[in-house]
């Protein structure tokens, strides 16, 4: 048993023991983990990553375990970090159960955890690979405009900070081919080569902030918003807590104020929303002038710049969203035509309150199912148990073949529900042809699919589903859902991880906060899981529903949610839709030579219909993991590049 106990200046760190065993350290707090040193060894290396400033480590103990008692602590560690390992465990062996916690125990250790050696490793190398705009090459006349850029520095520098060095990292910005304009060139300021670049006092933009903003320009000559990566900084001038963004997120911007304090608007857009803002009677302000700029353009014309650009000073006790910020974003759907309450999360964020149409629709609900009836009755059950008055719903049930007597005799006896219908579809079994058939005899304007093996936990989980999914744009809607021991078993769809797709914030504490807030905030996602998925039953018609020819089991809500982004929807991760998860428990992962094959063959169909997009999730940050599912960072990844929000070439834009 290794027992560390680790001070300093950062609050976590990182330790690894001989290079492969690792465990996050808090400051001021015991930190014990399961070693293994083979026999012979005389010398073992423990290392901290992580570190800047002041450190030490105040405890470093090795004892030795009884095998006994090693296994006993391996099973109870394991329990804790995935409940299917509830039954069975006794039977491993000892090497079976030391494998299973290692490769669990680090999906949740290095979250962002080791920037300074991100930094030292990613970022500083390549930033010293790029060549002075006085050496590089030179440009055809024309292709490249001098950046002439109107700073606009506003409010109050920390306390205890200097207000004075955002203005001296506008003057050190390298060589290149910028103007800077004073406020007093009117005639200039709403020419369309100006951008007002703003700063709150205090905040510093990094040296080679306007070389990537205009190579940006370049790459995206109709963009009319761009916006940057951003980390902290100390008043003592370090670094951290990186926040990586994904390419435009409207969603994400109603939920988060913060979702970025850098920002780029081309002066003439800028100048037009203030003095709309002004004629609304709207006080100006980051959040206020942002809104209205962003909504004033297209998708493609808000460019993302995936680098950290903007260093954010400290500011102690600084919530992260108020009753003003709601304030202002209900204030700004309302002039949109858009009544909708907003009110400030607990822990930071906005909560939309979207309203039911009048009357509400009738909501089909989709359940596929074999046998397991334990499952079925307590799925049926939890539903009954949350259901609520304000919405109409039926429920069809599609029987695959199920033979056991008491599930026939469940079964049987569920007919005689009111707004039951029961699908008896025998044969091999094939998720996306049994759906899609239910769907073709749902009378519900809204579809929602559920897995045999979800339990309702709360209510007005569906009735948060549907009205996003009601919403002008929006395809599919996913849930927040847990494990039986409250860890996260969907947060929505990473593409790429793995190989093809990954679920975001996996294993980790269902009430935490997760990346920048976004276990909290409702927000757009590539794909959710369709073991709870809800959307309109015409927007599933569009697309032609499930693919059952390519993807009979596994990837088909990926590829349907990628689809219907292709189509110029956008998919929602829902925050205040959480359910429970008794995960694969009907069918069990793939096993058998033929179900591995079928899962292989559906993996390579993936990758040669959406082989591009995989590698580049609009909605995930480059710079992240595509290993791990807790959006640890990235140490060797491709060269990235500024992206623009996701549109369809040929389907154009969906009503915002």
């Amino acid at each position: 048993m290794l027992s560390v106990l680790y001070r300093g200046e950062q609050t976590r760190c990182y330790g690894l023991f001989r290079a492969s065993q690792g465990r996050v350290l808090v400051d001021g707090r015991l930190r014990r983990r399961l070693v293994r040193i083979r026999k012979g060894v005389k010398q073992v290396h423990f290392e901290l990553y992580g570190l800047n400033g002041d450190a030490s480590v105040a405890m470093l103990r090795l004892v030795p375990q009884p095998s006994c008692r090693v296994r006993r602590l391996l099973r109870l560690k394991l329990l804790r970090l995935h409940p299917g390992y509830g039954s069975g465990t006794p039977r491993r062996s000892l090497a079976k159960l030391w494998s299973d916690y290692n490769r669990l125990l680090c999906r949740g250790n290095r979250h962002l955890v080791g920037y300074d050696e991100w930094i030292e490793r990613r970022e500083r190398p390549a930033f010293a690979q790029e060549l002075p705009a006085s050496q590089a090459p030179a440009q055809t006349p024309g292709t490249h405009p001098v950046l002439r850029f109107l700073p606009g520095i506003w409010g109050e520098a920390p306390q205890g900070g200097d207000g004075a060095s955002s203005r001296r990292s506008l003057e050190l910005q390298l060589d290149g081919p910028f103007e800077r304009l004073d406020p007093s060139q009117a005639a200039e300021i709403e020419a369309p080569d100006t951008w007002l670049v703003l700063l709150q006092a205090g905040d510093q933009l990094a040296p080679q902030a306007f070389r990537h903003f205009h190579q940006a320009l370049l790459l995206h000559p109709q963009a009319l918003v761009l916006y940057a990566d951003e980390d902290r900084l100390t008043r003592a001038g370090r670094r951290h807590s990186p926040q990586f963004k994904p390419a435009w997120n409207q969603d994400l911007l109603y939920g988060d104020p913060h979702y970025s304090h850098c920002w780029l608007i081309r002066s003439d857009l800028a100048q037009r929303v203030a003095r709309d803002l002004d004629a609304a009677g709207e006080t100006l302000s980051l959040y206020s002038l942002v809104l209205a700029a962003t909504a004033a353009a297209q998708p493609q014309q808000i460019v993302h710049v995936p680098e950290i650009l903007y260093h954010r000073a400290d500011r102690p006790g600084e919530a992260r969203g108020d009753a003003n910020s709601a304030a202002i974003l209900e204030r700004f759907l309302a002039r949109r035509g858009q009544p909708v309450a907003v009110t400030p999360r607990a822990g930071g964020g906005h909560c939309l309150h979207w309203p039911l149409p009048d009357p509400p629709p009738l909501v089909s609900i989709i359940i596929p199912t074999r046998d397991r009836t334990d499952l079925l009755s307590l799925c049926l059950d939890s539903l009954e148990a949350t259901a609520t008055d304000d919405l109409p719903t039926e429920l069809l049930v599609i029987d695959n073949g199920s033979s056991e007597p008491t599930c026939l005799a469940y079964l049987e006896a569920l007919q005689d529900r009111p707004a039951v219908r029961l699908l008896r579809r025998p044969g091999p079994f094939n998720f996306s042809a049994l759906n899609n058939e239910a769907a073709s005899f749902a009378r519900g304007e809204v579809l929602a699919f559920l897995n045999n093996d979800i339990e309702a936990i709360q209510p007005g989980w569906l009735k948060n589903m549907v009205v996003e999914a009601l919403r002008p744009g929006i395809g599919a809607v996913g849930a927040r859902l847990l494990y039986e021991d409250g860890s996260i078993q969907h947060a929505g769809v990473l593409l790429g991880i793995g190989g093809v797709a990954g679920h975001a914030h996996k294993y980790e504490d269902g009430e935490s906060e997760g990346y920048q807030l976004r276990l909290r905030l409702t927000h757009q996602l590539s794909a959710v899981t369709a073991a709870a998925m809800v959307l309109r039953k015409s927007v599933f018609e569009e697309v032609a529903g499930f693919d059952a020819e390519h993807f009979a089991v596994s990837y088909n809500d990926v590829d349907l949610c990628l689809r219907l982004m292709e189509a110029g929807y956008r998919n929602l991760y829902c925050s205040d839709a959480v359910l429970l998860h008794h995960e694969s428990r009907t069918r069990g992962a793939p096993s058998s030579p033929e179900s591995i094959a079928a899962w292989q063959s559906e993996c390579q169909q993936m990758h040669r219909r959406w082989g591009n997009l995989l590698r580049s999730d609009p909605c995930y940050s480059p710079h992240l993991s595509l290993v791990e599912e807790n959006f640890s960072l990235a140490f060797c990844q491709e060269a990235v590049w500024p992206r623009a929000g996701l549109v369809s070439a040929t389907a154009g834009t969906r009503p915002q």
